[in-house]
């Protein structure tokens, strides 16, 4: 089992194994020196001969990423310190980056999932994974299938079940002009701005954000936006 331990960020190195075969090009995205060196460990066994590079936050990854375009296989840390993961995964996806990009997370939060899925993720580990799941995981990717084991399967399948009923009830009842509110909330503008964007009262404002906080069943704007989020409203 792999262990999560937070230091300070490590340089990126670059560790080559080469028995005379056609290398996998491999880059490891993690923060975490302890997950990183076990993932290094278990990847030379399992994918060599291997050239393998590391990143600790996502400026270096992207660096590494437009050096070597090449790369057969991305492991992603969701919680990077400079970067959210998902959105460091929609980056590599315009950049067309065509490798095998699997995600890994100390959290098993089937919304994350969900979204590292739809952002054309190869698969999703929790970081308490062992040598055989991440043999699991490999073999399905190179299988050409996405790779989630089956207590994740079952709880992403429980959220979309949920989050799609939760959306149709919204979109039901939601007007353009809520919808254009919760925007403009979203992106931080006070009552006072979405006001003056509408050319209303901010009085008016303020009952619309009331709504929407009904709506989404929310305690404050924060927690509007929140649900907002988790719906893919905004």
């Amino acid at each position: 089992m792999m262990s999560k331990s937070r230091h300070q960020p490590m340089e990126s190195v670059v560790t080559s194994v080469n028995y005379g075969q056609m290398r996998m090009k491999i880059l490891i995205v993690d923060d975490h020196p302890v997950v990183l060196d076990g993932l290094v460990l278990m990847l030379k066994e399992l994918l060599n001969p291997a050239e393998i590079l590391t990143a600790a936050d996502g400026k270096r990854a992207c660096e590494l990423v437009n050096e070597h375009r090449d790369v057969d296989w991305i492991f992603l840390d969701i919680n990077l310190p400079d970067i959210d993961g998902i959105d460091l995964l929609r980056q590599f996806d315009k950049k067309k980056i065509t490798a095998n990009t699997v995600v890994l997370s100390s959290s098993n939060d089937p919304g994350a999932i969900d979204k590292a899925l739809k952002s054309n993720a190869s698969g999703f580990l929790s970081k308490s994974f062992v040598r055989s799941e991440l043999r699991k995981c490999i073999d399905a990717v190179q299988s050409g299938r996405t790779y989630l084991n089956i207590e994740l399967q079952r709880e992403l399948t429980s959220y979309r079940q949920c989050v799609l009923a939760d959306r149709q009830y919204v979109e039901s009842i939601m007007t353009d002009k809520q919808m254009q509110t919760l925007s403009l909330l979203a992106a931080g503008y006070s009552n006072r701005e979405i006001a003056v964007s509408f050319e209303v009262t901010e009085s008016t404002i303020k009952s619309r954000v009331k709504t929407l906080m009904t709506i989404f069943n929310a305690d404050n704007r924060t927690h509007c936006v929140h649900e907002a989020r988790r719906l893919g409203f905004v």
